[in-house]
């Protein structure tokens, strides 16, 4: 039998990062609707997909570890090899996340987790971190620095929306309650680390094409 190639190792790699990304997008938008629309059959799917997105996450760090111990790549290839590891480790958080929304609808299936007067405010914090998802998957998908740069000024955005939702929980109009505060402030908290974690796969796309970070990249 033919030994791969370090070549051939490299678009092993590329072609199972591909594959991963997407279905931690869809696991993200699953929860998401989810919990906007108190669906917990949908968010029960989610919960039972997670270990499909962790064994991704195996396998293309034992792809990763073996090439680096047989091939010994150079600068560039090897750069290519650490972000694979890397960014198979962002979106396997974020799909822990996604399923952590997902989990959180589960176990409230008796009753809307999500308070009536927060539902605006996170169908727009849900659809702009999704978003966010999108962007840097297809940022990994074509290593496409200006896609990845953007992430930050999206970024920024979504931490507006998250003190939004604590704003309005500590407003004087919040008459949902304290246990629909702490629901709704545990639900902002996975959005905002979801979003953060698209900002460092970004990150990790930069670095795999120019070796630098995104404040060294020339005005774009």
């Amino acid at each position: 039998m033919r030994r791969e190639t370090l070549d051939d190792n490299l678009t092993q790699l590329r072609s199972m990062l591909d594959e991963m990304g997407p279905l931690v997008v869809c696991a993200f938008r699953d929860a998401s609707e989810a919990l906007l629309c108190h669906r917990p059959r949908l968010a029960e799917q989610v919960v039972s997909r997670d270990p499909v997105i962790d064994g991704q996450r195996d396998a293309i760090e034992l792809l990763a570890v073996e090439t680096m111990n047989i091939h010994q790549p150079m600068v560039t290839p090897l750069r290519s090899v650490i972000t694979a590891l890397r960014c198979a480790q962002q979106l396997e958080r974020m799909g822990d996340l996604a399923r952590h929304v997902a989990a959180t609808v589960v176990r409230n299936a008796d009753r809307a987790v999500l308070a009536e007067q927060a539902r605006p405010l996170f169908r727009d914090y849900g659809a702009r971190v999704a978003a966010m998802g999108d962007k840097a998957v297809e940022a990994l998908r074509t290593h496409n620095v200006v896609l990845a740069a953007e992430l930050r000024d999206d970024d920024d955005v979504v931490d507006a929306l998250h003190r939004q939702v604590f704003e309005l929980m500590f407003g004087p109009d919040w008459t949902a309650g304290v246990p629909a505060a702490v629901d709704a402030a545990l639900l902002a908290r996975f959005h905002e680390r979801y979003a953060d974690h698209c900002v460092h796969l970004a990150d990790h796309v930069v670095y795999a094409v120019t070796g630098g970070t995104v404040d060294e990249l020339p005005a774009l």
